[in-house]
C-alpha cells in the first residue's frame, strides 16, 4: 500500500492524473491506507471533473480520526465544490471564447488582459523565458495591434505584470516583487505617461504596500478608489480583497476589507472594478466553484456588497479561470485560458458576457478643458446631476485638463463644468430615451474667460412647447448661473432666447422675449439685483446651424448668456 500511495503521490505531482488515479484506487480500501492519500484522491477527481467522486473521497476523508485543519478545510470545500459543479453542468451558460489572434498571443504565457474603459488599449502580462513584463496593444479595426513592451522603465530584470490604467491610460498601476525600494514580498507601483513616455516606476508606498503580499491593482475609473489583493492581517484568511480610497488632495486612505460577501477563509484575488464604479469582478477558491479557482461577481449597493455569485460553466471550469476585464458596454470579457487550439501556454480570449452577468448600463463622458482663448489645459471642477432628482451623481477635478466619468443609461443629466475667473459650460446628457448603449461622450471643453462679450448656452434650459414656463429641470442651471453671479458681483449679462424657424416670426420674437424673461424672473427671485440683469429675445434671427433637421432646429432653440 505504502509504495502505490508514493506512486499516486508521485503521478499527482507531475500533473499525471489518470496514472496516480489507478496507483490510489488499486490500495484505497486497504485498512493502511492513509488519510492524505484519501484527501489526494478527492482533490484529483475533483481537478479531472469527477465531482462525485471528488465529494465521495472528501466525505471519507473527513470521516478519518487523523486529519489535518488546512486539509479539513479543503476537503468541507470540496464538496462545496462538487455539489456545485454538478448542478452547473446542468445549467451551463453561454461561453463562445476566441483567440485573441498573433499580434497578442505567442507561445509564451499571457494573461491578467486589462481593458481601458475607452477600450481602445489593452495591456496584459506575458512570462517569457520565465521573466514576467508589462505590455500594451492599441484597438484597431481588426482587433488590436501588435502588442510590445512597455518599454524599459517598467520592464525590469525583475518581474513585473498584474497591472492597471487610469480611464485615459495616462497612469499604469502594476505589481513587482522582490525590488530594492519595495517594502517586501511583492508591492504596487505606478508610473505616469507625459509627452509618450512612462516615467520611473515609484511605489504607491503606504498604507497600501507593506511588508506583506499586496499586488494586482485595479484603479477606478472615476480615479477615486484603487483595488487590490493582499495577505495582510485583519482579513479573513489566504489572500483578500481591499480598497482604498483617494481623497481630494490625490491622498490613498487605510485600506478597507471588502468583507465577508466577497472575501473568504481561503484566496480571492485578481480584482476587477468595472467603469460603471458598481461591479466587481474576481478570482476565488474559497466560495462554491468548479474545482480550482473561479471567476465571480458582485455588485456595489449602498448598503455594501451584494454576495458574490459564480458566473457559471463553462466560463468556469476545472482549470484555474481568474483575471477577466470587461468592456465598459458590458458585453465583451477578456480572461486568459490555455485550452486547446491556441499559440501555447496561456492565451488572451475575448467572449461575449451573458446579460445577467454584465454591468450596469453605462456610457462615459471623456472631456479635455481648455481656455477657450489660449488653449490652454485646465484645471477645473466637474458635476455630473440627475436633473429629475436634483442628486449630484459625480463630482471631481480635471487630471491634466482631462476627466472621465462613467453615466448611467436611462437618465437625464446636467454636466457642468466651472473654474473661478471663467463662465461655466453646461451640456446636457438625456439617455432616457435609449434603450441601447449610447454612443460616449469624448468632448473638448472650451471655457470662455468671464470678458465682455463672453457667452455661453445654458444647455439645461427647458420649457414646454410653445410656452415660456420654466420647467423644474432647469433649476440645477440657473441655480449653477446665480452661483457665478454671486462670485462674481460686478458682472452684469444679457439672457437671450432663441427659437428655430418654424412659425410665424413675430410670434418666435415674442416667445423668446418671454422666455428670456421667465429665466431673469428666476434670476432675481434668488436674489440677484435686476439692474445687472437685461432680458433679449432674437427669435429666429441668429440661427447656429442649419434649420434642416430635427437635430439642428434643436440647436437653435436655445437660452444664452452674454457677459456686458
Amino acid at each position: 500500500t505504502q509504495a502505490k500511495e508514493l506512486l499516486g503521490e508521485y503521478f499527482f505531482a507531475i500533473k499525471k492524473y489518470d496514472d496516480a488515479i489507478i496507483a490510489l484506487e488499486g490500495c484505497v480500501n486497504d485498512s493502511s491506507f492513509t488519510a492524505r492519500s484519501m484527501y489526494m484522491l478527492s482533490e484529483i477527481y475533483l481537478k479531472t471533473g469527477n465531482g462525485e467522486k471528488a465529494k465521495i473521497y472528501a466525505e471519507k476523508y473527513l470521516a478519518m480520526p487523523n486529519k489535518v485543519p488546512k486539509a479539513t478545510a479543503k476537503a468541507e470545500q470540496t464538496i462545496l465544490n462538487a455539489n456545485f459543479a454538478l448542478e452547473a453542468k446542468k445549467h451551463p451558460v453561454p461561453f463562445n471564447p476566441k483567440n485573441l489572434g498573433a499580434n497578442i498571443n505567442t507561445s509564451f504565457g499571457e494573461y491578467f488582459p486589462y481593458l481601458t474603459p475607452d477600450g481602445k488599449i489593452l495591456a496584459f502580462t506575458r512570462m517569457q523565458n520565465n521573466q514576467e513584463d508589462v505590455y500594451i496593444a492599441q484597438k484597431i479595426d481588426s482587433g488590436f495591434s501588435k502588442a510590445v513592451s512597455f518599454g524599459n522603465n517598467i520592464n525590469s530584470y525583475e518581474n513585473e505584470g498584474a497591472e492597471s490604467m487610469n480611464a485615459d491610460g495616462t497612469i499604469l498601476f502594476f505589481t513587482s516583487c522582490n525590488k530594492f525600494d519595495g517594502y517586501g514580498s511583492c508591492d504596487i507601483y505606478f508610473s505616469t505617461k507625459t509627452n509618450g513616455e512612462w516615467s520611473e516606476p515609484k511605489g504607491i508606498g503606504k498604507p497600501i504596500n507593506s511588508g506583506n503580499w499586496e499586488a494586482q491593482p485595479s484603479f477606478s475609473s472615476d480615479a477615486k478608489a484603487l483595488y487590490f489583493a493582499s495577505n495582510r492581517p485583519g482579513g479573513f484568511g489566504g489572500r483578500d480583497i481591499w480598497v482604498s480610497y483617494l481623497d481630494e488632495n490625490m491622498k490613498l486612505g487605510e485600506p478597507i476589507n471588502l468583507g465577508p460577501n466577497i472575501n473568504t477563509k481561503l484566496d480571492d484575488q485578481c480584482p476587477f472594478i468595472h467603469a460603471d464604479n458598481q461591479t466587481l469582478y474576481f478570482t476565488s477558491n474559497g466560495w462554491p466553484g468548479m474545482g480550482n479557482a473561479d471567476i465571480f461577481i458582485a455588485r456595489k449597493e449602498d448598503t455594501g456588497w451584494t454576495k458574490a455569485i459564480n458566473i457559471g460553466y463553462p466560463i468556469n471550469s476545472e482549470t484555474d479561470d481568474n483575471a477577466m476585464t470587461v468592456s465598459y458596454d458590458g458585453k465583451t470579457a477578456f480572461l486568459s485560458s490555455n485550452r486547446a487550439g491556441g499559440f501555447g501556454g496561456l492565451d488572451l480570449y475575448s467572449f461575449d458576457l451573458p446579460e445577467n452577468l454584465q454591468p450596469k448600463k453605462t456610457t462615459y463622458i471623456k472631456a479635455i478643458v481648455k481656455d477657450a482663448k489660449s488653449k490652454q489645459l485646465l484645471s477645473a471642477s466637474y458635476s455630473v446631476i440627475d436633473l429629475d432628482s436634483k442628486k449630484e451623481m459625480y463630482k471631481g477635478s480635471t487630471s491634466n485638463g482631462s476627466f472621465f466619468v462613467s453615466i448611467e443609461l436611462n437618465k437625464n443629466d446636467a454636466l457642468q463644468i466651472q473654474k473661478d475667473g471663467y463662465l461655466f459650460y453646461s451640456q446636457n446628457i438625456n439617455l432616457k430615451e435609449k434603450t441601447s448603449q449610447e454612443k460616449p461622450y469624448e468632448i473638448e471643453v472650451l471655457l470662455e474667460p468671464i470678458a465682455t462679450n463672453s457667452k455661453i448656452t445654458l444647455n439645461n434650459v427647458f420649457f414646454d412647447f410653445n410656452k415660456a414656463d420654466l420647467k423644474m429641470e432647469s433649476f440645477v442651471e440657473l441655480d449653477k448661473l446665480t452661483e457665478l453671479m454671486q462670485k462674481n458681483p460686478t458682472i452684469k449679462i444679457e439672457i437671450s432666447g432663441h427659437t428655430d424657424n418654424k412659425g410665424d416670426d413675430l410670434y418666435n420674437q415674442t416667445l423668446s422675449q418671454k422666455r428670456a424673461e421667465s429665466v431673469v424672473n428666476y434670476l432675481v427671485q434668488k436674489g440677484i439685483v435686476k439692474t445687472r440683469l437685461t432680458a433679449k429675445g432674437y427669435g429666429e434671427t441668429q440661427p447656429i446651424a442649419p434649420n434642416d433637421t430635427e437635430e439642428n432646429k434643436a440647436k437653435n432653440r436655445r437660452t444664452e448668456v452674454k457677459v456686458l
